[in-house]
């Protein structure tokens, strides 16, 4: 009966999927057919009415622009647009108007779709030169193949002799006898000169620009072309954006900057990441850096704390306390750009929440002229990359033997890793359309993932929609903006749980490791084989142990600019976010773990709001060599989240689960929350430039927030910062370093994100109470005495640096150095006693960073038909804690990272202490072992044994283009980082036998089997690393039957391979042991084991 459930829910699920992809299927056909219908149809369809008297010939193209999807492309040498003419035409066709318009004229003109190509018969060319002349024709095309429209050709020495591209990038123009040289030109290209010879056809391929067109990043509230910043920003747009199924949008800009340190917590579908821009700068508050998504602040820190559902003592502890990825909502293939602030200069605009820097992330919006439809399908595998060494079941016999233990044998010889682990399925599909006219532009989009974890009963479906609209008015002063995303993820998750592994608690990876290999997976009667009380069967936790999490998210803002006066534009930008998660999880009546509770249920419901209102004043104006931007503004923003959470056990039957709770025989806790805050800020900035040399910037912003005490509300972060363009002094004069330019900073940043009410007195009910008249009367106690005085973490931060490129842009990058300083850091601190509150939050300490950063990047070689691209980067953090108390509080040393599993509880693997790095691991030496001992350094006392910060990262891209073919690689690295192996200082000991298996290094370490285990140096190892995290090839074609304007097909591999001395599975790891929703750094604990992925995919627009 058990396997036929499982045929049957598979059964079920493999409906479902074809029931979405038939829905796909159909939409992209209905998709396609509206853009075939309308790319024949609209030129023929559409009519005009013109009626203009004595205007230039531009104004009558701008005002068919405006009142239609038209878009004109010219040669401005080749047609006098300055001629006026007069036309009065109602409901005609383009066509006929034009023929109106250049009638006695040598124009012509070609109408494709909506594009418009006009040309004019050049007079330079005699007519005996015609005689003699000769036509050339060609195509010109990108980097990518993708053809270039409306690029210049012309005659050199004579550009009244020429012509444009049409929209398949095609040409043709008659050119006079003799030595004719052409010239090609395109705005944001490098042109192109090319002798015609004895030529007929000439094809192109035009080159980026790098000086021609100008880099715009997205800095706060607003743009900046990239050669004036003055701060540190980096910046990684979409064109190199790695390839595969499932990227998270962190994964993304994986080791693509320097001073930014991405981590996947573990492998799990939707799993969590660390970030960390320039080292962390806080022990309590979170050290996670501010998102921004097109303008709008989000709070990635609800319901973090909240979403595990684990706590001490609890019957849940078995189940996954991994935090939710606050950017799950966000599809990767609807990122245009995503940049990042570090230095204080950058980031002291958002003030309070800018201390571990700022990602912005800016979505694709519609172009004008273009209309596009794009499908993208990608089929993913993927296998685990690396398995611990435990002992088999000939191996662990032989152990049990030799030890002269009992040895209770099945006969099987069993891999559990192999029977919990398989091959997983990923499919992605993604739908986009857009469109483009004068006034107004959009882009829609749809896409839908389906994800198998690699461990059974693990996965997760998301899907997500977006809408972008952008409308101007008023002759292009006034500018609205509508951004609108809702996304939903759906996960089934293993429960792996970082918390358990003592005989009373359990889950699926450490049953694996630990379970009897000689052990079969069904009895006789065909149930699962477990071994009560304690040992439960690996494979039964995929279908007897249920937990499901939903999660909802919103993200929508509207902006307005108006212009209202010349250098003045008056913004108002309104944004709301919504996000949900509901987490229902059953431990079955069948399964070890359940039923001497008869089934248990957790159910929780979480859920946030923010509202945004901001109003900006900007000014922009030039004097000569002399330009000012500058900006005044206003924001107010409430933030919302609320929870209940519920335990029960005690059912009749399964099938009641989450679904009646009021069919429990006992609810065990009922427990809800309900808080806010609120943050207003008045802000402003100046930009000066002098000349393109000179550029200086100033910031300052003012935030109230309502988390602080009475007498500390209130914040101001200033910034100032400056740099100066050498290369463009008149005394400059280099042709290798073409490019140079100093930039200097300091600026005072914030951190709120110490969660509500730490300032205020709060009550709270006990568990306990009494009993009066038979009645229980619940007892409210203080949880924590009010504090007025705490106030802002603030982080001052000092940045030098210098911005250069070599050879006229072809080798460039820049050099930081940066030092910043964390003063007030909010502790728990002992209160003294007689207290009933033992502790008490205030501002304590400091901790400092410093380091250098450096990025490279190299224009290797450019030919028509081959291209090679390398960037490179380098980080180097010094991070130190320098103090944890001050003139009023003492703090002490905090111990933290408890060691987790049997025999280890009471032990902590990580010591906050002054003159140290944060994630210092701290207990005894290990030496050595002699006479089956253990043997320590200083007598055992503790000591520090290792550090969690890496000594330096890097990461390295390259790019290589042959005609259509490209293959991009990925590798990122970590050097001196160590990691504490808590696995392995769980399986290394041979008293876990023969009740659970061991590592087979417990065999052959020469410890005795009645030696305790000791969480010690010995367990912590070099976890540095090379990987290859993305390796892909693609072809890029296009197939004008089928109106494929451009397609690409590719292949691609995830986490290829990892080259380390680290023992366990993976050095990258960030294990959950401390059941706050936070991991430590550093500690490896029966993490969800990586995958390694292979996928296929087609993209296709038409």
């Amino acid at each position: 009966m058990r396997n036929l459930d499982i045929v049957n829910m598979k059964n079920s699920i493999k409906g479902r999927k074809s029931k979405i992809l038939k829905l796909f299927l159909c939409f992209l056909l209905l998709g396609v057919s509206y853009s075939f219908a309308n790319n024949n149809n609209y030129s023929q369809l559409k009519t005009l009415s013109v009626n203009v008297n004595n205007k230039t010939l531009r104004e009558v193209f701008q005002t068919i622009e405006k009142t239609s999807q038209f878009v004109f492309f010219y040669l401005d040498d080749a047609i006098n647009l300055d001629r006026k003419v007069s036309i009065d035409s109602k409901d005609k066709k383009i066509d006929e108007i034009l023929t109106e318009l250049f009638e006695g004229t040598s124009c012509t003109y070609r109408i494709s779709d909506r594009q418009v190509f006009i040309s004019g018969k050049s007079a330079a060319v005699s007519a005996a030169q015609q005689q003699n002349a000769r036509k050339i024709t060609g195509r010109v095309t990108d980097t990518k193949g993708e053809p270039l429209i409306g690029v210049n050709v012309t005659v050199k020495g004579n550009s009244s002799v020429g012509t444009i591209t049409d929209m398949d990038g095609k040409y043709t123009l008659p050119v006079p006898s003799g030595k004719i040289t052409l010239v090609f030109s395109y705005i944001g290209y490098m042109a192109q000169e090319i002798v015609v010879g004895s030529q007929s056809t000439i094809d192109v391929v035009l080159l980026d620009d790098a000086q021609a067109l100008e880099e715009v990043v997205v800095v706060g509230y607003g743009t900046m072309k990239k050669s004036d910043l003055t701060g540190s920003v980096s910046s990684i747009s979409s064109d190199r954006f790695k390839v595969g199924t499932d990227l998270s949008p962190q994964q993304l800009m994986q080791g693509a900057f320097s001073g930014v340190n991405i981590s996947q917590n573990s492998g799990k579908p939707g799993g969590s990441n660390t970030i960390r821009v320039r080292g962390g700068t806080s022990i309590s508050a979170s050290n996670d850096p501010l998102y921004v998504i097109d303008g709008v602040p989000i709070n990635s820190s609800a319901g973090v704390s909240s979403s595990h559902i684990a706590s001490n003592g609890s019957n849940t502890d078995f189940f996954d306390q991994e935090s939710v990825n606050p950017l799950a909502s966000i599809n990767p293939n609807d990122i245009e750009s995503i940049n990042i602030l570090k230095d204080a200069s950058a980031t002291a605009i958002y003030g309070s929440r800018g201390a571990n820097g700022v990602i912005m992330i800016t979505t694709k919006k519609g172009k004008k002229g273009v209309k596009q439809l794009d499908y993208s399908y990608s089929l993913g595998i993927s296998n685990v990359s690396n398995k611990l060494d435990v002992l088999t079941g000939d191996e662990y016999r032989k152990a049990v033997n030799d030890l002269g233990l009992t040895l209770d044998d099945k006969g099987d010889n069993a891999d559990w890793q192999d029977r919990i682990f398989r091959t997983a399925i990923s499919q992605n599909h993604y739908l986009s359309f857009m469109s483009g006219g004068e006034d107004t532009n959009y882009r829609a989009s749809l896409g839908y993932s389906d994800q198998e974890g690699v461990m059974l009963g693990s996965g997760m479906t998301s899907a997500n929609a977006r809408m972008n609209i952008n409308h101007t008015a008023l002759d292009g002063k006034l500018k609205l903006s509508m951004n609108l995303n809702y996304g939903e993820t759906n996960a089934d998750q293993a429960p792996v749980s970082n918390t358990v592994g003592s005989e009373m608690g359990s889950s699926m990876l450490y049953e694996a490791y630990v379970f009897n290999p000689t052990y079969p997976v069904y009895n006789d009667e065909g149930d699962f084989y477990d071994v009560p009380p304690y040992r439960v069967n690996p494979v039964s936790f995929a279908s007897e142990i249920l937990d499901e999490r939903k999660n909802r998210k919103f993200l929508g803002n509207l902006t307005a600019d108006w212009n209202f006066y010349k250098p003045f534009t008056f913004q108002v930008n309104l944004g709301y976010t919504y996000n949900s998660i509901e987490r229902n999880s059953y431990i079955s009546k069948s399964n070890l773990l359940g039923n001497g509770n008869g089934g248990y249920v957790s159910v929780q419901k979480l859920q946030d709001y923010s509202r945004l209102l901001e109003t900006i004043l900007k000014y922009n104006q030039k004097f000569g060599k002399h330009s000012i931007d500058a900006m005044l503004g206003y924001s107010y923003q409430y933030f919302y989240d609320e929870g209940n959470h519920t335990r029960a056990y005690g059912f009749l039957s399964d099938t009641f689960k989450w679904y009646s709770l009021a069919a429990a025989k006992t609810v065990e806790s009922i427990s809800s929350f309900a808080e806010s805050n609120t943050l207003i800020s008045m802000y402003g900035r100046i930009n000066y430039n002098y000349g393109d040399k000179y550029l200086f910037t100033a910031t300052v912003r003012r935030d109230g927030s309502s988390r602080f005490g009475a007498d500390h509300k209130w914040g101001v972060f200033p910034s100032a910062a400056a740099s100066w363009r050498i290369s463009q002094e008149e005394f400059y004069h280099s042709d290798i370093l073409t490019d140079l330019k100093l930039r200097v900073s300091y600026g005072i940043t914030g951190n709120q994100e110490i969660g509500n009410y730490n300032s205020l007195n709060t009550l709270g009910a006990s568990t306990n109470g009494y009993l009066v008249g038979g009645e229980k009367v619940t007892i409210v106690l203080p949880q924590q005495y009010s504090n007025p005085d705490i106030k802002w973490e603030q982080t001052a931060q000092t940045d030098i640096g210098l911005d250069f490129g070599l050879f006229n842009g072809r080798i460039h990058g820049s050099i930081d150095y940066y030092y910043k300083k964390t003063t007030d850091l909010l502790l728990s601190v002992a209160v003294p006693s007689p207290s009933l509150i033992t502790s008490q939050i205030a501002n304590v300490g400091s901790v400092k960073n410093q380091g250098i950063e450096i990025d490279l990047g190299f224009d290797v070689l450019r030919t028509k038909d081959f291209s090679w691209d390398i960037n490179l980067n380098f980080s180097r953090n010094k991070n130190e804690l320098i103090s944890l108390s001050n003139d009023k509080w003492t703090g002490e040393n905090m111990k933290v990272a408890p060691c987790q599993g049997q025999g280890l509880s009471g032990s902590y693997a990580q010591l906050v202490m002054p003159g140290q790095p944060l994630g210092t691991f701290y207990g005894k030496k290990f030496i050595g072992i002699k006479d089956g001992k253990e043997q320590f350094a200083n007598d055992g006392e503790s000591e520090i044994i290792g550090c969690a910060q890496p000594d330096f990262t890097y990461g390295i891209s390259t790019t290589l283009r042959y005609k259509n073919w490209s293959l991009s690689m990925n590798l990122r690295g970590s050097v001196g980082n160590d990691v504490y192996n808590c696995t392995a200082n769980n399986l290394a000991y041979l008293n876990n036998l023969p009740g659970r298996n061991v590592l087979k290094e417990a065999v052959t370490a020469g410890v005795n089997r009645e030696e305790a285990k000791v969480f010690s140096s010995r367990f912590i190892e070099d976890g540095s690393f090379l990987r290859m995290d993305n390796l892909s090839l693609g072809y890029d074609f296009s197939f004008k039957p089928l109106r494929i304007t451009h397609a690409r097909v590719f292949v691609s591999g995830q986490n290829l391979f990892t080259i380390t001395g680290y023992s366990g599975l993976d050095p990258e790891v960030n294990s959950e042991v401390s059941r706050t929703g936070v991991a430590p750094m550093g500690v490896d604990y029966l993490s969800y084991p990586k995958a390694r992925t292979f996928t296929m995919g087609i993209n296709v627009s038409f």
